[in-house]
């Protein structure tokens, strides 16, 4: 589908590595109907630029708790040793406050996490931003704040290469955008190739 599903209530982001992405992807394509079952939206999903097979997952939901009960489950726990994940899942649990990306077509991408000193603020100062990201080359981009700490923000950012984006990730205009805005650690910045959206409707 071309155009944005609308602002889910919940999302989680997970964060972790497998041995094969065709053997991964098989295995969470199969898994569908008990996402769906959960309350499960849809997903996007973003491959490392760096390991390919380093995953960050995009889920969107209609209940945290029903999502968490999921995904805590030891069904789950056994569908993803199947697929063959190596490495301990992060997730960050989140609540949604701004989407506006490309989802039906593999895009370069890049994940900033960062806290921040008043996420009201930070939002308000984020779109008056808009002309930084324009003259950056951003062509699509989400926000989210974490559901246990909402100060801490996650953004993903799109554009027509990882070249524009790493040259807008060290641009004097997004430090100079940052620091009005009230971030207050050191942004932890990755860069994706983002791609394989579904909404399950």
């Amino acid at each position: 589908m071309s155009a944005t599903p609308a602002l889910p209530p919940v999302a989680v982001m997970i964060r972790h590595r497998c041995a094969d992405f065709a053997t991964w992807k098989a295995a969470f394509d199969a898994d569908e109907p008990h996402r769906k079952a959960a309350g499960m939206l849809g997903h996007h999903i973003n491959r490392s630029l760096d390991d390919p097979n380093d995953l960050s997952i995009f889920i969107a939901a209609t209940d945290l708790a029903k999502a968490q009960a999921f995904a805590s489950s030891p069904r789950l726990k056994d569908t993803m040793q199947a697929a063959g994940i190596t490495s301990a899942p992060q997730l960050i649990w989140m609540k949604p406050m701004k989407q506006a990306i490309t989802w039906d077509r593999e895009t370069p991408a890049m994940l900033v996490v960062h806290p921040v000193a008043d996420v009201a603020k930070w939002m308000s100062g984020y779109a008056e931003a808009q002309s930084v990201r324009d003259a950056g080359g951003i062509t699509g981009d989400a926000v989210n704040c974490a559901a246990d700490n909402s100060n801490l923000v996650v953004v993903y950012h799109q554009a027509a290469s990882h070249a524009t984006l790493k040259a807008f990730a060290g641009s004097p205009e997004l430090k100079t955008a940052m620091q009005k805005l009230g971030v207050t650690g050191t942004p932890e910045i990755s860069f994706h190739t983002g791609g394989w959206g579904k909404m399950y409707q």
